[in-house]
């Protein structure tokens, strides 16, 4: 179970890093690294969303597509928060003899702690959504790059070339 927190802890943070690495492309100015590396993931993952819906080279569809891609990362962060963040213990009254194993956390404006199990599977089920992820926000930020650069991308939809940003 610990090798695979450390698995699931590596994997989010490649995420994190290349999150960040989307944020200052496209913010595009040499000083973004000043204030945007080193950001947490949430915070990097509202602004990416942010820049995007400002920026007239991104068309609706794209926007679209990277919301969804955003979206999944901030489930997963919000996974990975339980796992790193939780107390861990061993439910002595779980019906299996040696107990199961989870996290215990309070949070914010509540006076009793939450609950949640863990598990090998989900552990493994967290560490493959943080790579799919990872393939996705890559995939995204090389086409706007291409994009931005003249190369046509092909439409994930209809499978048609894109040659261009398409304005709306």
């Amino acid at each position: 179970m610990f090798q695979l927190v450390g698995q699931m802890v590596s994997m989010a943070a490649y995420l994190e890093m290349r999150l960040q690495m989307l944020a200052t492309q496209l913010v595009e100015t040499p000083y973004a690294a000043h204030w945007i590396n080193g950001e947490n993931s949430s915070r990097v993952i509202k602004l990416i969303g942010d820049i995007a819906k400002e920026r007239p080279d991104v068309s609706s569809a794209r926007r679209s597509e990277l919301q969804m891609i955003l979206g999944e990362c901030t489930r997963l962060f919000t996974r990975r928060h339980g796992y790193v963040h939780g107390a861990w213990s061993i439910d002595a009254a779980a019906p299996d003899e040696r107990g199961s194993w989870q996290t215990m956390r309070f949070t914010r404006g509540k006076h009793t702690p939450t609950f949640a199990p863990l598990s090998p599977e989900d552990l493994a089920d967290l560490i493959r959504g943080f790579d799919e992820a990872l393939s996705k926000v890559m995939t995204w930020m090389v086409d706007q790059i291409k994009l931005q650069s003249g190369v046509p991308i092909q439409d994930a939809e209809d499978g048609s070339n894109i040659s261009e940003a398409k304005h709306d």
